[in-house]
Protein backbone atom coordinates (compact mmCIF):
# COMPACT_ATOMS: atom_id res chain seq x y z
CA UNK A 1 0.00 0.00 0.00
CA UNK A 2 2.75 2.02 1.36
CA UNK A 3 4.80 1.60 -2.25
CA UNK A 4 1.58 2.28 -4.24
CA UNK A 5 0.76 5.42 -2.52
CA UNK A 6 4.63 6.61 -3.42
CA UNK A 7 4.65 5.32 -6.95
CA UNK A 8 1.48 7.47 -7.21
CA UNK A 9 2.65 10.74 -5.71
CA UNK A 10 5.77 10.33 -7.85
CA UNK A 11 3.81 10.19 -10.82
CA UNK A 12 1.78 13.32 -9.70
CA UNK A 13 5.04 15.08 -9.38
CA UNK A 14 6.36 14.15 -12.57
CA UNK A 15 2.88 15.50 -14.27
CA UNK A 16 2.99 18.91 -12.30
CA UNK A 17 6.69 19.00 -13.38
CA UNK A 18 6.05 18.71 -17.12
CA UNK A 19 3.13 21.00 -16.77
CA UNK A 20 5.32 23.52 -14.78
CA UNK A 21 8.31 22.91 -17.74
CA UNK A 22 5.16 23.33 -20.87
CA UNK A 23 3.89 26.60 -18.94
CA UNK A 24 7.16 28.19 -18.59
CA UNK A 25 8.35 27.59 -22.13
CA UNK A 26 5.27 29.00 -23.81
CA UNK A 27 5.18 32.93 -25.16
CA UNK A 28 2.54 34.46 -25.75
CA UNK A 29 2.90 37.14 -29.02
CA UNK A 30 0.78 40.27 -27.80
CA UNK A 31 2.41 42.26 -30.94
CA UNK A 32 0.59 40.26 -33.01
CA UNK A 33 -1.23 43.12 -35.43
CA UNK A 34 0.61 46.11 -34.07
CA UNK A 35 1.52 47.21 -37.74
CA UNK A 36 -2.02 47.56 -38.09
CA UNK A 37 -2.36 50.05 -35.13
CA UNK A 38 -1.43 53.41 -35.34
CA UNK A 39 1.46 53.92 -33.54
CA UNK A 40 1.69 50.28 -32.88
CA UNK A 41 2.72 50.08 -29.40
CA UNK A 42 1.51 53.75 -28.85
CA UNK A 43 -0.51 54.28 -25.56
CA UNK A 44 -3.49 56.18 -26.79
CA UNK A 45 -6.18 58.27 -24.40
CA UNK A 46 -9.08 60.49 -25.43
CA UNK A 47 -9.85 64.23 -24.25
CA UNK A 48 -12.23 66.37 -25.04
CA UNK A 49 -11.86 70.47 -23.93
CA UNK A 50 -13.62 73.62 -25.49
CA UNK A 51 -10.88 76.07 -26.89
CA UNK A 52 -11.49 79.65 -27.24
CA UNK A 53 -12.84 81.19 -23.57
CA UNK A 54 -9.31 80.85 -21.98
CA UNK A 55 -6.76 83.78 -21.71
CA UNK A 56 -5.22 84.46 -25.32
CA UNK A 57 -7.71 82.12 -26.84
CA UNK A 58 -9.60 84.17 -28.26
CA UNK A 59 -10.84 83.63 -32.36
CA UNK A 60 -10.36 87.35 -33.37
CA UNK A 61 -13.22 88.00 -36.72
CA UNK A 62 -12.60 90.69 -39.06
CA UNK A 63 -15.07 91.56 -42.32
CA UNK A 64 -14.10 91.26 -46.08
CA UNK A 65 -15.18 91.69 -48.95
CA UNK A 66 -15.62 88.55 -50.94
CA UNK A 67 -16.91 87.84 -54.74
CA UNK A 68 -18.48 83.99 -55.15
CA UNK A 69 -16.42 83.05 -52.08
CA UNK A 70 -15.49 79.24 -52.00
CA UNK A 71 -16.85 78.70 -55.45
CA UNK A 72 -13.62 78.12 -57.85
CA UNK A 73 -12.73 74.69 -56.42
CA UNK A 74 -14.82 72.32 -58.62
CA UNK A 75 -17.70 73.34 -61.42
CA UNK A 76 -19.02 70.05 -60.54
CA UNK A 77 -20.37 71.39 -56.85
CA UNK A 78 -21.11 74.88 -57.67
CA UNK A 79 -20.05 77.58 -60.37
CA UNK A 80 -19.33 80.95 -58.92
CA UNK A 81 -22.59 83.35 -60.05
CA UNK A 82 -23.46 81.33 -63.19
CA UNK A 83 -26.60 78.98 -63.48
CA UNK A 84 -28.20 79.73 -60.21
CA UNK A 85 -31.50 79.56 -61.58
CA UNK A 86 -32.14 83.08 -60.18
CA UNK A 87 -31.28 86.51 -60.97
CA UNK A 88 -31.04 89.77 -59.71
CA UNK A 89 -31.71 93.04 -61.32
CA UNK A 90 -32.24 96.50 -59.69
CA UNK A 91 -30.48 99.26 -57.67
CA UNK A 92 -30.75 100.13 -53.65
CA UNK A 93 -29.06 101.51 -51.30
CA UNK A 94 -28.31 100.82 -47.18
CA UNK A 95 -27.14 103.89 -44.62
CA UNK A 96 -24.76 101.50 -42.60
CA UNK A 97 -23.87 98.57 -45.70
CA UNK A 98 -23.90 100.70 -49.34
CA UNK A 99 -25.12 100.65 -52.24
CA UNK A 100 -25.72 97.25 -54.67
CA UNK A 101 -26.44 97.37 -58.40
CA UNK A 102 -27.71 93.95 -60.17
CA UNK A 103 -27.79 93.01 -63.28
CA UNK A 104 -28.82 89.70 -64.85
CA UNK A 105 -27.05 88.14 -68.17
CA UNK A 106 -28.42 85.06 -69.96
CA UNK A 107 -28.61 83.18 -72.83
CA UNK A 108 -32.47 82.10 -74.01
CA UNK A 109 -34.12 79.53 -76.88
CA UNK A 110 -36.94 78.44 -77.90
CA UNK A 111 -39.29 77.36 -75.06
CA UNK A 112 -40.76 74.24 -77.53
CA UNK A 113 -40.12 72.65 -80.80
CA UNK A 114 -42.05 75.62 -83.08
CA UNK A 115 -44.44 74.11 -85.58
CA UNK A 116 -43.69 74.46 -88.87
CA UNK A 117 -47.26 76.28 -89.68
CA UNK A 118 -45.92 79.49 -87.67
CA UNK A 119 -42.91 80.55 -90.17
CA UNK A 120 -45.60 81.34 -92.89
CA UNK A 121 -45.92 84.65 -93.37
CA UNK A 122 -43.25 85.54 -90.94
CA UNK A 123 -43.07 89.04 -92.88
CA UNK A 124 -46.52 89.96 -90.75
CA UNK A 125 -46.43 92.82 -89.01
CA UNK A 126 -44.78 93.10 -86.03
CA UNK A 127 -46.55 93.96 -82.99
CA UNK A 128 -44.82 93.61 -79.34
CA UNK A 129 -42.20 92.29 -77.01
CA UNK A 130 -43.44 91.27 -73.43
CA UNK A 131 -41.36 89.98 -70.52
CA UNK A 132 -42.30 87.94 -68.34
CA UNK A 133 -40.91 87.92 -65.32
CA UNK A 134 -41.22 85.77 -61.81
CA UNK A 135 -39.58 88.22 -59.53
CA UNK A 136 -40.17 89.23 -56.05
CA UNK A 137 -38.78 92.43 -53.57
CA UNK A 138 -35.12 91.77 -51.98
CA UNK A 139 -34.29 95.07 -50.74
CA UNK A 140 -34.67 98.82 -51.07
CA UNK A 141 -38.03 101.25 -51.41
CA UNK A 142 -39.91 99.44 -54.33
CA UNK A 143 -42.00 103.00 -54.81
CA UNK A 144 -39.02 104.11 -56.63
CA UNK A 145 -39.46 103.94 -60.38
CA UNK A 146 -36.43 102.56 -62.32
CA UNK A 147 -35.66 102.08 -65.95
CA UNK A 148 -34.29 98.93 -67.15
CA UNK A 149 -32.40 98.64 -70.72
CA UNK A 150 -32.19 94.99 -72.52
CA UNK A 151 -29.10 94.52 -74.00
CA UNK A 152 -28.08 91.65 -77.30
CA UNK A 153 -25.12 89.79 -75.88
CA UNK A 154 -22.56 90.33 -78.61
CA UNK A 155 -20.34 87.24 -77.54
CA UNK A 156 -21.32 83.57 -76.83
CA UNK A 157 -21.12 82.66 -72.77
CA UNK A 158 -18.78 79.96 -72.65
CA UNK A 159 -20.30 76.55 -71.14
CA UNK A 160 -17.59 74.58 -70.26
CA UNK A 161 -16.13 72.95 -66.74
CA UNK A 162 -13.31 75.08 -67.23
CA UNK A 163 -15.45 78.13 -67.09
CA UNK A 164 -16.74 79.98 -64.19
CA UNK A 165 -18.06 83.74 -64.19
CA UNK A 166 -18.38 85.37 -61.07
CA UNK A 167 -20.49 88.22 -59.61
CA UNK A 168 -17.48 90.15 -60.56
CA UNK A 169 -18.38 89.79 -64.23
CA UNK A 170 -18.12 92.70 -66.51
CA UNK A 171 -20.90 92.74 -68.73
CA UNK A 172 -20.11 95.98 -70.72
CA UNK A 173 -17.45 93.93 -72.26
CA UNK A 174 -19.71 91.41 -73.74
CA UNK A 175 -22.96 93.66 -75.25
CA UNK A 176 -23.75 95.52 -77.97
CA UNK A 177 -23.42 99.26 -77.73
CA UNK A 178 -27.31 99.99 -77.96
CA UNK A 179 -29.99 98.55 -76.12
CA UNK A 180 -32.51 96.21 -77.70
CA UNK A 181 -35.43 97.29 -75.89
CA UNK A 182 -36.24 99.29 -72.56
CA UNK A 183 -39.10 99.45 -69.78
CA UNK A 184 -39.79 100.83 -66.19
CA UNK A 185 -40.40 99.43 -63.33
CA UNK A 186 -41.92 99.83 -59.55
CA UNK A 187 -44.13 98.42 -57.07
CA UNK A 188 -44.14 94.98 -55.16
CA UNK A 189 -44.13 92.17 -57.79
CA UNK A 190 -46.48 89.64 -58.06
CA UNK A 191 -45.83 85.77 -59.01
CA UNK A 192 -45.75 86.91 -62.16
CA UNK A 193 -45.00 90.25 -64.15
CA UNK A 194 -46.02 90.43 -67.58
CA UNK A 195 -44.11 93.74 -68.85
CA UNK A 196 -44.09 95.14 -72.40
CA UNK A 197 -40.59 96.56 -73.77
CA UNK A 198 -39.96 99.94 -75.66
CA UNK A 199 -38.84 98.59 -78.62
CA UNK A 200 -35.75 100.16 -79.45
CA UNK A 201 -34.30 100.79 -83.33
CA UNK A 202 -31.50 97.73 -82.49
CA UNK A 203 -34.29 95.70 -80.84
CA UNK A 204 -36.02 96.11 -84.68
CA UNK A 205 -32.79 95.09 -86.10
CA UNK A 206 -33.05 92.15 -83.76
CA UNK A 207 -36.83 90.76 -84.94
CA UNK A 208 -35.45 91.25 -88.60
CA UNK A 209 -32.94 89.12 -88.16
CA UNK A 210 -35.23 86.56 -86.66
CA UNK A 211 -37.91 86.76 -88.79
CA UNK A 212 -35.24 86.16 -91.66
CA UNK A 213 -33.58 83.49 -90.07
CA UNK A 214 -33.82 79.63 -91.62
CA UNK A 215 -36.83 77.70 -90.19
CA UNK A 216 -34.67 74.76 -89.06
CA UNK A 217 -32.96 77.06 -86.52
CA UNK A 218 -35.70 77.48 -84.28
CA UNK A 219 -36.02 73.16 -84.06
CA UNK A 220 -35.54 71.77 -80.47
CA UNK A 221 -32.27 69.70 -82.31
CA UNK A 222 -30.18 73.01 -83.55
CA UNK A 223 -29.79 74.92 -80.39
CA UNK A 224 -26.20 74.69 -80.63
CA UNK A 225 -26.29 76.70 -83.79
CA UNK A 226 -29.13 79.35 -82.82
CA UNK A 227 -27.33 79.95 -79.53
CA UNK A 228 -24.16 81.12 -82.17
CA UNK A 229 -26.59 83.80 -83.68
CA UNK A 230 -28.90 85.04 -81.17
CA UNK A 231 -26.40 84.99 -78.09
CA UNK A 232 -28.82 85.91 -75.29
CA UNK A 233 -29.55 89.32 -73.55
CA UNK A 234 -28.65 91.08 -70.40
CA UNK A 235 -31.58 93.28 -68.59
CA UNK A 236 -29.16 96.48 -66.96
CA UNK A 237 -30.84 99.28 -64.54
CA UNK A 238 -30.29 102.29 -66.97
CA UNK A 239 -27.77 104.73 -65.43
CA UNK A 240 -31.03 107.46 -64.50
CA UNK A 241 -32.03 104.81 -61.88
CA UNK A 242 -31.96 106.28 -58.46
CA UNK A 243 -29.06 104.79 -56.17
CA UNK A 244 -31.96 104.45 -53.25
CA UNK A 245 -34.54 102.09 -55.98
CA UNK A 246 -35.38 98.53 -55.05
CA UNK A 247 -33.49 95.19 -55.61
CA UNK A 248 -35.09 92.22 -56.94
CA UNK A 249 -34.53 88.51 -57.22
CA UNK A 250 -36.25 87.02 -60.55
CA UNK A 251 -36.72 82.88 -61.12
CA UNK A 252 -35.15 82.35 -64.29
CA UNK A 253 -37.12 79.45 -65.17
CA UNK A 254 -40.19 81.17 -65.24
CA UNK A 255 -38.67 83.94 -67.52
CA UNK A 256 -39.83 84.16 -70.81
CA UNK A 257 -39.26 86.33 -73.83
CA UNK A 258 -42.75 87.13 -76.07
CA UNK A 259 -42.44 88.12 -79.38
CA UNK A 260 -45.78 88.93 -80.83
CA UNK A 261 -47.00 89.41 -84.61
CA UNK A 262 -50.12 90.53 -86.46
CA UNK A 263 -51.16 87.57 -88.66
CA UNK A 264 -52.23 88.88 -91.73
CA UNK A 265 -55.21 87.45 -92.94
CA UNK A 266 -53.47 87.03 -96.79
CA UNK A 267 -50.67 85.47 -95.29
CA UNK A 268 -51.62 83.24 -92.50
CA UNK A 269 -53.82 80.46 -92.73
CA UNK A 270 -57.19 80.83 -91.04
CA UNK A 271 -57.71 78.80 -87.87
CA UNK A 272 -61.05 78.41 -86.53
CA UNK A 273 -61.81 76.84 -82.79
CA UNK A 274 -64.09 74.43 -81.85
CA UNK A 275 -66.93 76.86 -82.47
CA UNK A 276 -65.48 77.09 -85.64
CA UNK A 277 -64.69 80.65 -84.94
CA UNK A 278 -61.51 82.06 -86.32
CA UNK A 279 -58.94 82.31 -83.50
CA UNK A 280 -57.32 85.47 -82.47
CA UNK A 281 -54.52 86.45 -85.39
CA UNK A 282 -51.77 87.31 -83.24
CA UNK A 283 -49.36 84.72 -82.99
CA UNK A 284 -45.68 84.74 -81.14
CA UNK A 285 -42.21 83.02 -80.15
CA UNK A 286 -41.60 82.31 -76.59
CA UNK A 287 -37.74 82.65 -75.98
CA UNK A 288 -37.33 81.06 -72.47
CA UNK A 289 -34.29 81.89 -69.89
CA UNK A 290 -34.36 78.55 -68.40
CA UNK A 291 -30.72 77.11 -67.50
CA UNK A 292 -30.27 73.30 -69.32
CA UNK A 293 -27.25 72.14 -68.48
CA UNK A 294 -27.39 69.89 -71.93
CA UNK A 295 -27.95 72.97 -74.12
CA UNK A 296 -25.04 74.81 -73.10
CA UNK A 297 -27.53 77.49 -72.02
CA UNK A 298 -25.90 79.76 -69.63
CA UNK A 299 -27.22 82.75 -67.26
CA UNK A 300 -24.64 85.11 -64.97
CA UNK A 301 -25.18 87.15 -61.60
CA UNK A 302 -23.45 90.58 -62.19
CA UNK A 303 -23.60 91.98 -58.44
CA UNK A 304 -21.91 95.38 -57.64
CA UNK A 305 -21.54 96.69 -54.15
CA UNK A 306 -20.27 99.84 -52.88
CA UNK A 307 -19.41 100.84 -49.53
CA UNK A 308 -18.50 104.59 -50.05
CA UNK A 309 -19.93 106.66 -47.28
CA UNK A 310 -20.19 103.90 -44.43
CA UNK A 311 -18.39 102.45 -41.69
CA UNK A 312 -17.13 99.37 -44.44
CA UNK A 313 -15.87 101.85 -47.04
CA UNK A 314 -12.28 100.21 -46.55
CA UNK A 315 -13.46 97.17 -47.90
CA UNK A 316 -13.92 98.84 -51.40
CA UNK A 317 -10.05 98.90 -51.46
CA UNK A 318 -9.98 94.90 -50.76
CA UNK A 319 -8.88 96.09 -46.94
CA UNK A 320 -9.89 94.03 -44.13
CA UNK A 321 -12.22 96.00 -40.69
CA UNK A 322 -11.12 94.04 -37.58
CA UNK A 323 -14.85 93.01 -35.70
CA UNK A 324 -15.71 93.88 -32.47
CA UNK A 325 -18.60 91.99 -30.41
CA UNK A 326 -20.35 91.69 -33.70
CA UNK A 327 -19.84 90.54 -37.27
CA UNK A 328 -21.68 90.18 -40.54
CA UNK A 329 -22.16 87.73 -43.31
CA UNK A 330 -24.12 88.91 -46.63
CA UNK A 331 -25.77 87.25 -49.39
CA UNK A 332 -25.11 88.08 -52.87
CA UNK A 333 -21.75 88.77 -52.42
CA UNK A 334 -20.86 91.76 -49.78
CA UNK A 335 -18.84 90.38 -46.39
CA UNK A 336 -17.74 87.56 -45.56
CA UNK A 337 -16.47 86.87 -42.07
CA UNK A 338 -12.67 85.45 -41.17
CA UNK A 339 -11.98 83.88 -38.16
CA UNK A 340 -8.20 84.11 -37.39
CA UNK A 341 -6.95 81.26 -34.51
CA UNK A 342 -4.37 83.11 -32.34
CA UNK A 343 -0.94 81.10 -31.94
CA UNK A 344 -1.81 80.99 -28.30
CA UNK A 345 -5.00 79.10 -29.46
CA UNK A 346 -3.03 76.10 -30.66
CA UNK A 347 -0.32 76.62 -27.89
CA UNK A 348 -3.66 75.85 -25.05
CA UNK A 349 -4.18 72.69 -26.94
CA UNK A 350 -0.51 71.68 -27.10
CA UNK A 351 -0.54 72.35 -23.21
CA UNK A 352 -2.94 69.69 -22.94
CA UNK A 353 -0.05 67.17 -23.73
CA UNK A 354 1.47 65.60 -20.69
CA UNK A 355 5.29 66.09 -22.42
CA UNK A 356 6.65 67.63 -25.74
CA UNK A 357 6.93 64.14 -27.28
CA UNK A 358 3.57 63.20 -27.67
CA UNK A 359 1.15 63.68 -30.48
CA UNK A 360 -2.09 65.26 -30.97
CA UNK A 361 -4.45 63.64 -33.24
CA UNK A 362 -7.75 65.52 -34.13
CA UNK A 363 -10.68 63.12 -33.72
CA UNK A 364 -13.49 66.11 -34.21
CA UNK A 365 -13.27 69.68 -33.64
CA UNK A 366 -17.04 71.63 -33.98
CA UNK A 367 -17.01 75.48 -33.94
CA UNK A 368 -19.84 76.82 -32.20
CA UNK A 369 -21.32 80.36 -33.55
CA UNK A 370 -23.95 82.39 -32.10
CA UNK A 371 -26.48 84.99 -33.41
CA UNK A 372 -27.27 88.02 -31.32
CA UNK A 373 -31.29 87.98 -31.44
CA UNK A 374 -33.25 84.85 -30.71
CA UNK A 375 -36.39 85.43 -32.01
CA UNK A 376 -37.90 84.06 -35.29
CA UNK A 377 -37.79 87.05 -37.39
CA UNK A 378 -34.09 87.13 -36.96
CA UNK A 379 -33.94 83.44 -37.75
CA UNK A 380 -35.97 83.43 -40.78
CA UNK A 381 -33.48 86.30 -42.18
CA UNK A 382 -30.04 84.36 -41.42
CA UNK A 383 -28.64 82.01 -43.36
CA UNK A 384 -30.09 79.14 -42.87
CA UNK A 385 -26.38 77.08 -43.48
CA UNK A 386 -23.19 78.52 -42.93
CA UNK A 387 -20.20 77.74 -44.60
CA UNK A 388 -16.43 77.49 -43.45
CA UNK A 389 -13.93 78.12 -46.21
CA UNK A 390 -10.39 77.57 -46.19
CA UNK A 391 -7.38 78.15 -48.82
CA UNK A 392 -5.49 75.14 -47.33
CA UNK A 393 -4.32 72.28 -49.01
CA UNK A 394 -3.90 71.62 -53.08
CA UNK A 395 -7.92 72.60 -53.87
CA UNK A 396 -8.07 76.18 -53.99
CA UNK A 397 -10.81 77.62 -51.76
CA UNK A 398 -12.76 74.74 -50.52
CA UNK A 399 -14.85 74.44 -47.70
CA UNK A 400 -13.91 72.02 -44.99
CA UNK A 401 -16.78 69.32 -46.39
CA UNK A 402 -18.05 70.07 -49.58
CA UNK A 403 -21.90 71.46 -48.55
CA UNK A 404 -23.35 70.04 -52.01
CA UNK A 405 -21.93 66.67 -51.27
CA UNK A 406 -23.63 66.26 -47.77
CA UNK A 407 -27.40 66.67 -49.66
CA UNK A 408 -26.62 65.29 -52.96
CA UNK A 409 -24.64 61.81 -52.54
CA UNK A 410 -25.98 59.11 -50.27
CA UNK A 411 -22.44 59.64 -48.00
CA UNK A 412 -23.50 61.42 -45.12
CA UNK A 413 -20.47 64.11 -44.49
CA UNK A 414 -20.39 65.10 -40.85
CA UNK A 415 -20.33 68.99 -41.78
CA UNK A 416 -23.70 69.94 -40.43
CA UNK A 417 -23.12 73.85 -40.40
CA UNK A 418 -27.50 74.42 -39.82
CA UNK A 419 -28.96 77.01 -37.61
CA UNK A 420 -30.19 75.70 -34.68
CA UNK A 421 -33.70 77.40 -34.21
CA UNK A 422 -34.54 76.34 -30.86
CA UNK A 423 -35.70 79.04 -28.71
CA UNK A 424 -32.69 79.99 -26.65
CA UNK A 425 -29.65 77.98 -28.88
CA UNK A 426 -29.46 79.98 -32.32
CA UNK A 427 -26.04 79.15 -33.32
CA UNK A 428 -24.32 77.35 -36.04
CA UNK A 429 -22.04 74.30 -35.43
CA UNK A 430 -19.65 73.66 -38.27
CA UNK A 431 -17.30 70.45 -38.15
CA UNK A 432 -13.94 71.79 -39.08
CA UNK A 433 -11.77 69.04 -38.13
CA UNK A 434 -9.40 68.68 -40.89
CA UNK A 435 -9.28 72.73 -41.00
CA UNK A 436 -8.27 72.42 -37.38
CA UNK A 437 -5.63 69.05 -37.43
CA UNK A 438 -3.99 71.16 -40.86
CA UNK A 439 -3.58 74.64 -38.70
CA UNK A 440 -2.08 72.47 -35.63
CA UNK A 441 1.06 71.35 -37.96
CA UNK A 442 1.05 74.52 -39.84
CA UNK A 443 0.92 78.10 -38.37
CA UNK A 444 1.45 80.21 -41.38
CA UNK A 445 -1.68 82.89 -41.29
CA UNK A 446 -3.48 81.16 -44.23
CA UNK A 447 -3.65 78.17 -42.33
CA UNK A 448 -4.95 79.25 -39.35
CA UNK A 449 -7.65 81.79 -40.80
CA UNK A 450 -11.34 80.34 -41.02
CA UNK A 451 -13.81 82.60 -43.76
CA UNK A 452 -17.60 82.43 -42.84
CA UNK A 453 -19.67 82.87 -45.87
CA UNK A 454 -22.94 81.64 -46.47
CA UNK A 455 -24.32 78.70 -48.64
CA UNK A 456 -27.17 78.54 -51.37
CA UNK A 457 -28.70 75.58 -53.53
CA UNK A 458 -29.32 76.58 -56.99
CA UNK A 459 -32.84 77.52 -56.26
CA UNK A 460 -32.52 79.36 -53.09
CA UNK A 461 -32.47 83.09 -53.52
CA UNK A 462 -29.77 83.64 -51.44
CA UNK A 463 -29.84 87.22 -51.41
CA UNK A 464 -32.64 86.88 -48.80
CA UNK A 465 -30.11 86.29 -46.09
CA UNK A 466 -28.29 88.43 -43.59
CA UNK A 467 -26.50 87.20 -40.86
CA UNK A 468 -25.57 88.93 -37.73
CA UNK A 469 -22.67 86.32 -35.71
CA UNK A 470 -21.34 86.94 -31.98
CA UNK A 471 -17.55 87.30 -32.02
CA UNK A 472 -14.82 88.32 -29.79
CA UNK A 473 -15.97 90.89 -27.18
CA UNK A 474 -18.92 89.58 -27.29
CA UNK A 475 -21.01 87.56 -24.45
CA UNK A 476 -21.10 84.40 -26.56
CA UNK A 477 -17.51 84.20 -28.41
CA UNK A 478 -16.58 81.58 -31.06
CA UNK A 479 -15.74 78.26 -29.52
CA UNK A 480 -14.47 74.91 -30.32
CA UNK A 481 -15.31 71.78 -28.84
CA UNK A 482 -11.99 69.30 -29.90
CA UNK A 483 -12.31 65.88 -29.29
CA UNK A 484 -8.47 64.85 -29.42
CA UNK A 485 -6.42 61.96 -29.12
CA UNK A 486 -3.27 62.02 -27.25
CA UNK A 487 -0.48 58.91 -28.32
CA UNK A 488 2.44 58.58 -26.21
CA UNK A 489 5.74 58.26 -27.78
CA UNK A 490 6.66 54.91 -28.97
CA UNK A 491 8.67 52.35 -26.18
CA UNK A 492 7.00 54.51 -23.30
CA UNK A 493 5.70 52.18 -20.97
Amino acid sequence: MRNSLKGFLCSMAAVCLTILAAVSCTHVDDTLGQDFIPGGNDKLSLHIDTLGLGEGEAITASQVFYDSIGLAGSTRHTRGAMNLHIAYMGRSSDPTFGKITAASIATCLPSEPVRPYFYRGRHSTFDSVKLSLNMKLVSGDPSVRQRFNVYRLRDTLAYTTDTIYYQSFRYEDHIESEPAFSFEYSGTPADIEEIKLDVLPAGEAFLKEMMAADTTLFYSDRYYEYLRQFKGFAIVPDTSTPENAALYVNYLPNTYLNLYYQRDRDDWEIEVDDENKEREITAYMQLAFTDNDTRDNTSIASIRRDYSGTPYAALNEGQRIEAEGVAYVQGIGGMATVLTFPDSFFESLEARKPSSDYTIYINQAQLFVWVPEHTATAYDRAFQMMGSYSNYGKMSIIADYYISDSETTSVEVPYDGKLNRNPGKGYYRMDISSFLQHALLNDDDESRSLTLGGTYTPYEPFSDYFTSLMVAGSERPVQVRVVYTLIKPNGEQ
